[in-house]
């Protein structure tokens, strides 16, 4: 008898079997329903949905996603997949059927993550919400499309937990000048930091130069990889876009700065890298020399930032500052700085209207 009252709480429940995504023959329970009518409902719900659609518990999905990825995806960019997984999916979803996870229990968890705290304690930043929100997105989509998922749940639901902000902060030239006058020349991080201002190299890519990779008689550096730290273990990878390999000229007086920094090396081998730091060593160096100095604190990176907005004040297009940056596209350069470029608006309206008073006044045969 597939469906039964219990004649104590005068609930019904349904028993029926189905065949699961890997053609076992499975049986299904489920209690509850005030009326007959709603079990049969129910029912009739869920074979509807499973129908060509897994059972495949959340976590085994999300391994599968990750053995999948882990052959192509860069060592950093694995782990921040892996952690996030791990940190924040795993405990809601993990032994749940992918097939019953549902656009309402979605809604649900994304605002009981607005509520969670970090590792240190802190409310998650709308930035990191997203990241995970996107994630758990990508391994529905990668269920619909190789494990017969047949929708992806996310779509249904939406982001309620806010699109990921691009946090931007940067220096004028005065302010870097005032940072910069804080230090010894003698201080091996003058050269790390005038070249990071003057270049908008990347912090990995900065970290992995060699001499080999710098050519001070035709002032160019060569961005050819990227120094990647995870666990404790530098890795030496290919920087992090096709577009990210490039060549960045440089003023003579960098080169200057950078041919008197190496010779104070003994021995300096052209494989070796000239910046040998930790990532964790810069950030307190910023910090100390931006408070000498007078100045807002921004993050190391927010240097490369700086650069950008130097070139925008400078009058440079978006394609020279997006070849420079070694973005993958200019679309991804106007994404993060177009708020920099001064508006034309007035200037084409004007424009406009000289051309048409010109037409207007010019004879006609």
């Amino acid at each position: 008898m597939p469906y039964y009252q219990d004649k104590k709480t005068k609930k019904w429940s349904c028993r029926f079997y189905y065949t699961d995504y890997t053609g076992t023959r499975r049986q299904k329970n489920k209690g509850g329903f005030d009326r007959l009518c709603d079990a049969k409902q129910w029912e009739r719900d869920f074979l509807a949905k499973v129908a060509g659609s897994p059972d495949i518990p959340f976590k085994e999905l999300a391994d599968l996603y990750l053995k999948d990825k882990k052959s192509t995806a860069k060592v950093s960019s694995y782990e921040s997949m892996e952690n996030r997984i791990r940190n924040w999916l795993l405990p809601t979803f993990g032994d749940r059927p992918v097939n019953e996870i549902t656009p309402a229990e979605l809604r649900s968890w994304q605002i009981s993550m607005k509520e969670a705290t970090g590792s240190q304690g802190k409310p998650l930043s709308p930035s990191y919400m997203n990241n995970i929100v996107n994630q758990l997105s990508v391994i529905f989509n990668y269920g619909v499309k190789y494990y017969g998922l047949t929708s992806n749940p996310m779509k249904v639901a939406g982001n309620i937990v806010g699109k990921k902000s691009k946090s931007m902060n940067f220096w004028t030239k005065q302010q870097f000048d005032a940072f910069i006058s804080t230090f010894s020349k003698e201080d091996p991080f003058y050269t790390f930091f005038m070249i990071f201002y003057y270049t908008g190299l990347r912090k990995g890519e900065l970290q992995a130069l060699t001499p080999a990779d710098i050519d001070l008689a035709e002032g160019f550096i060569d961005v050819n990889k990227t120094l990647r730290v995870v666990d404790g273990v530098k890795h030496i990878m290919p920087p992090k876009t096709p577009k990210s390999k490039r060549r960045v000229l440089i003023p003579g007086f960098l080169c200057d700065v950078i041919r008197e920094y190496e010779s104070r090396f003994y021995d300096l081998q052209p494989d070796d890298m000239i910046f040998c730091y930790g990532r964790s060593a810069f950030g307190p160096q910023l910090d100390k020399h931006a408070a000498a100095a007078g100045i807002p604190r921004i993050r190391v990176h927010d240097l490369r930032h700086s650069h950008a907005s130097l070139l925008v004040e400078l009058g440079f297009s978006a394609i020279l500052i997006s070849e420079r940056l070694g973005h993958e596209n200019v679309s991804t350069t106007l994404d993060i700085y177009s708020h920099l470029f001064p508006s034309k608006q007035a200037e084409v309206a004007d424009r406009l209207q000289k051309i048409f008073t010109e037409t207007q006044k010019a004879p006609t045969n």
